[in-house]
């Protein structure tokens, strides 16, 4: 159960560990401690959601082994509820008025439930649960969350709200009866939200094979014909039996129940799709930090044992070529600054203006195509026709957009990053192939390597509900002849559809301008503050040579000999990394 992630994740930190021990320099250390935090703090949010009595509570105590979470056969969990990993078990409520409380497992249910927290009168804001559980370890997160769909609405507003918060999402559909209106609904906007949804078909144990295998092929063509999902994988799974395999120990219960399979597919997802990307981004970057140290380590043996006069003269050298890379320094940020805003205007707003002219033109076409086809309907039921016509195409433009749009930006930020990083490592192998040559000892690759480019995201929201039509059906029907009164409601609908294309284009634009803003300033930062402390690192390691004049001969030897042992231990460091990559 997550094996291999565990045990890369496991050396890796051990490594970060032992070089954070072993470096000097202030830099090395905070940067072994900065990509250790990151590595240790790496939450994968997996959100259990779907329609009310699907069996989630189910198929998270399943996975836990344990009945954890309060199960029932009716509506049950009214708040959200986040198990992470815990060496005892561990309840903490937290209110929405910042107010927190410990409890016990057996008050649990006074929270999370509908039963005796109706409609979260006790304003629960969330509650976390911290458990001993193998799949709980290396960052991995469940969340519960309240069930769609049900006669309480607070609950589907609830897990609404949590959705942008999730890295990956369990879909829990039953066999039996198979995927509904309103499941289908809360998929198209779940596809907008979550990079990565797994599909489940729980309860298979209630039906027989043949059923069991048309509810399949239903739901599959369902989401893949109404949803959007190309070729969509479906977990048939029992979470009852599973839950029952696990605490009895069964394990060929737990086979038979198909969970098995599912977690086999959640491991390599965390391995190949997520957590390989952030366990090589560490190795490299670790990797480099300790070349780095090697040499400083290096040039601080040198330094011990160059003639003072000869080691003034060739400080005062290297001090010189360092104002000239400060200013490369500068021009490297401003240059860019321009092609970022250069990409901006010509392809972003360009894409963006051509989307909102033919989307306007689009709904104008198919509002008028959609009265003709309807035009003996009732007043009433032509705005509810266009208001569910309305918000459904919205979600799909949109969301279709950004998603084809992240694509673009993705690929042209990280040729534009791309070449700003490289002309900054340019940079840094001046420094030290300047150090080298000046003091005559052998060149380390060394590179500030950063994830290029973080995932850039438009998080859609759909419309609320004062968006919808204005025109009151009473009057309309009161005042106004059916002939009338549709053509008015079809100039409104027009209207507001022409709105909320202007709208969300502008969200568009201004979420994306607020993301690559902050990526360049940013990255700008990043290389301006690593210049400069590895600036100040060579030149410390270079002037503790400077110092030997206050030192005894045996002072110096048991430096020397100290710097050696160090330099092995950083070999060995690297070998190690090196096989992990």
């Amino acid at each position: 159960m997550l094996n291999s992630y565990s045990k890369t994740k496991s050396e890796l930190n051990d490594i970060i560990t032992d070089f954070g021990n072993t470096a000097v320099s202030k830099h090395s250390k905070e940067t072994a401690q900065l990509i250790g935090n990151k590595l240790e703090a790496n939450i994968f949010s997996l959100v259990v959601v779907g329609q009310f009595k699907r069996g989630k509570t189910t198929l998270i105590n399943a996975l836990l082994g344990q009945n954890i979470l309060p199960m029932g056969i009716i509506p049950l969990t009214s708040a959200i509820t986040i198990l992470n990993y815990g060496e005892e078990l561990k309840i903490n409520v937290f209110f929405e008025n910042g107010v927190q409380k410990e409890i016990t497992l057996d008050d649990l249910p006074q929270y999370v439930t509908e039963k005796y927290n109706p409609e979260n009168k006790k304003m629960v804001n969330r509650v976390e649960v911290a458990y001993q559980s193998q799949y709980l370890k290396n960052g991995v997160q469940i969340i519960d969350t309240p069930g769609v769909a049900s006669v309480h609405e607070h609950n589907t507003r609830t897990t609404y709200q949590y959705l942008s918060k999730a890295d990956a999402a369990i879909f829990l559909i039953s066999i039996d009866p198979p995927l509904t209106q309103a499941e289908l609904i809360f998929l198209r906007d779940l596809k907008n939200k979550v990079s990565k949804i797994f599909f489940i078909q729980n309860k298979k144990e209630t039906v027989s094979d043949s059923d069991r295998q048309e509810s399949l092929d239903f739901t599959k063509k369902v989401i893949e014909e109404r949803a959007g999902f190309k070729d969509p994988v479906i977990y048939l799974l029992s979470a009852k039996d599973a839950l029952e395999g696990k605490m009895d120990n069964n394990l060929e219960k737990v086979a038979k129940s198909g969970l098995l399979d599912f977690e086999q597919s959640l491991e390599q997802f965390l391995l190949n799709e997520k957590g390989n990307i952030l366990l090589s981004s560490s190795a490299e970057k670790i990797g480099s930090a300790i070349n780095e140290e090697l040499l400083l380590a290096e040039l601080e043996e040198k330094s011990l044992r160059i003639p003072l006069r000869e080691l003034e003269n060739k400080l005062k050298d290297f001090k010189g070529f360092l104002s000239e890379i400060n200013q490369e320094c500068i021009d490297s940020g401003r240059l860019l600054t321009a092609e970022v805003q250069a990409f901006w205007k010509d392809v972003f707003e360009e894409n963006l203006e051509k989307l909102k002219e033919e989307k306007t033109e689009w709904f104008n076409l198919k509002i008028k195509e959609l009265s003709v086809v309807h035009k003996r309907e009732s007043n009433k039921r032509l705005i509810e026709l266009f208001n569910e016509f309305i918000a459904v195409q919205i979600r799909e433009i949109f969301g279709a957009w950004r998603e084809e749009e992240e694509k673009v930006l993705k690929s042209q930020f990280k040729k534009i990053l791309s070449r700003f990083t490289n002309r900054m490592n340019d940079t840094f192998k001046k420094i030290f192939s300047s150090s080298s040559e000046i003091f005559g000892i052998t060149q380390r690759e060394i590179k500030i390597q950063e994830t290029l480019p973080p995932e850039i995201e438009f998080r859609f929201q759909t419309e609320s509900e004062e968006d919808a039509l204005s025109m009151t059906i009473d009057t309309i029907k009161k005042i106004m002849p059916k002939t009338f009164a549709h053509r008015l409601i079809i100039q409104e609908a027009k209207d507001r559809a022409d709105m909320l294309v202007d709208r969300h284009c502008g969200k568009l634009r201004y979420d994306f301008s607020q993301r690559m803003e902050k990526l360049v300033e940013d990255y700008k930062k990043i290389f301006s503050d690593a210049v400069e402390s590895m600036e100040d690192d060579v030149l410390r390691a270079l002037e503790i040579g400077l110092t030997r004049k206050q030192k005894t001969e045996t002072e110096v030897t048991k430096q020397e000999t100290d710097l050696r042992n160090r330099i092995a231990k950083l070999t060995d460091l690297q070998k190690s990394v090196q096989n992990l990559l």
